[in-house]
């Protein structure tokens, strides 16, 4: 009998607790619901209570990997309008959003914006691009501040409100101007009257390096209208430092007593230098011009190769943070007209005795301030082998290059064993 009591007992106690712990979903589950549907209707209000927008530091890449973004974007009506040193800094782009519930409420940029998703976008050989969302979840929010947290790369991030009189076409041009002053990479670490180092920023993947003592720094930056902040702060002694002001006349970059001042080797020269006649030295005794102006597209050069008593135009590149010049292998067109389908300059080492095909490797020219000439190097693009020379390729109506009786390919030029250039004029 007693048995049997506590046998029911137990029964009994077992179908209370199921009947507790149902309650209690139905109890807790509900208002949780809630709570998240009052959230997202909170979060919506505040993103578009910010008049003049809000400025958001993006940064890229699993665990802050790859650079730094600043965004500018409104919000209103369902819909967002963004403006960004992604691709076009002068572009503004207007699309929907939504603020949606996930497993809490979520930013959800949920139709194409070509502002916000090319950093999203995979690239040809890189499914994941540079690593970067548009998806965040809203961890708070309040009119100050909307703090973020990316979706698929988990990368905190916060949106802080656009002062209401700022205009975002002045703010981009701001950008534009400290990005063209900081295109010199190297810079000496200044501390109160020492330099204790020196600092490389990367613009390409928008980091900056810094090695001292034992302790290296490799972080992601923003660049702003007024100069730099960095994803993380930089710590020397027992001060911190991570947003710097660019200074135009000075060409450096200023936290508090800390000061990051452009390093400008003599080997660097700026686009205009390289406008002019130049003379190639060659391995061949002919005399061989090279006159450049400055190209339609930014950081180029049109060329004019003068051999043979014939003009070739040519394309080159300047590097703004080297101060040197790139000639790359491209199609030539022919202005004698006697190869059908043109000419294609070929990078090639006449010391191997190779051609290395078009679009592999390059030369660059470097200004060498001991000798007053612009000497040639490899690039380094072809890995185990140097390109020392170049070849015009002439092109038949088959779109092959013309063979010679011996089986040879036909030159239009030679440029073989180029060594240096000076300047003529």
């Amino acid at each position: 009998m007693k048995k049997a009591y506590f046998l029911f007992f137990a029964v009994v106690m077992a179908l209370a607790m199921q009947s507790c712990l149902h309650d209690n979903d139905t109890t807790f589950d509900l208002p949780a619901a809630q709570r998240i549907d009052k959230s997202v209707e909170d979060y919506t209000k505040i993103l578009e209570s910010a008049d003049n927008g809000w400025v958001l530091q993006y940064y890229a890449g699993k665990n802050y990997s790859y650079g730094g973004y600043t965004l500018l974007l409104k919000f209103k009506n369902g819909h967002v309008t963004a403006m960004g040193d992604v691709l076009d800094p002068e572009e503004q782009a207007t699309s929907e959003y939504a603020v949606v519930k996930d497993q809490g409420p979520m930013l959800s940029f949920n139709v194409y914006n070509k502002v916000i998703h090319p950093l999203a976008e995979p690239w040809l050989g890189n499914p994941d691009g540079v690593q970067g969302d548009y998806e965040f979840s809203i961890l708070n929010a309040n009119a100050d501040s909307v703090v973020l947290q990316g979706r698929k790369w988990k990368n905190k991030m916060v949106l802080t409100p656009m002062p209401k009189e700022a205009s975002w076409e002045e703010y981009m041009l701001g950008i534009i101007n400290v990005k063209a002053g900081m295109e010199v990479t190297t810079y000496n670490v200044i501390q109160g009257n020492d330099t204790l180092t020196q600092a490389s920023f990367d613009p390409s993947i928008r980091r900056l390096t810094l090695k001292l003592g034992q302790t290296t720094w490799d972080v992601p930056y923003c660049t702003t209208a007024t100069g730099i902040v960095l994803g993380q702060p930089i710590t020397i002694g027992n001060k911190q430092y991570s947003n710097f002001v660019w200074d135009e006349n000075e060409k450096s970059l200023t936290d508090n007593n800390l000061k990051l001042v452009q390093f400008v080797p003599k080997s660097h020269k700026s686009l205009d230098f390289w406008v002019g006649e130049w003379t190639l030295k060659t391995s061949i005794r002919r005399r061989i011009t090279l006159t450049l102006e400055q190209g339609s597209a930014q950081n180029t050069l049109n060329g004019k190769l003068h051999i043979n008593n014939v003009t070739y135009e040519l394309q080159l590149t300047y590097d703004p943070a080297t101060g040197r010049i790139e000639l790359p292998g491209q199609p030539v067109i022919d202005p004698t007209y006697k190869y059908p389908a043109g000419i294609v300059l070929i990078p090639a080492s006449q010391q191997e005795n190779k051609l290395f095909g078009e679009g592999k490797g390059s030369m660059y020219f470097t200004w060498n301030e001991d000798t007053e000439r612009a000497d040639a190097e490899d690039s380094g693009q072809i890995s185990g082998h140097a390109v020392d020379s170049f070849f015009g390729v002439a092109y038949g109506e088959d779109l092959q290059p013309i063979l010679n009786a011996e089986g040879g390919y036909v030159f239009a030029f030679t440029l073989p064993k180029i060594q240096y250039m000076t300047k003529t004029k």
